[in-house]
């Protein structure tokens, strides 16, 4: 094993922690936005939640079949 693999391994593994804290962030907005979805602030909570939601699923999207 090479240390460039070692790296890239390295690299990987926290690239995918990252995604998962962002989807996982984002849908705990999500929540949080649709129980306040009456007020402005929750409806930005939703919007905000929907937005790393959708980003956390296309980085992956993009990482698995690119």
């Amino acid at each position: 094993i090479t240390s460039y693999s070692c790296l890239g391994a390295g690299a990987m593994f926290f690239h995918n922690n990252t995604v998962l804290v962002v989807f996982v962030i984002g849908v705990i907005l999500l929540i949080i936005g649709f129980g306040l979805r009456d007020r402005n602030p929750g409806m930005v909570l939703l919007g905000i939640g929907l937005l790393a939601t959708l980003y956390a699923v296309i980085q992956k999207a993009i990482e698995l079949f690119s």
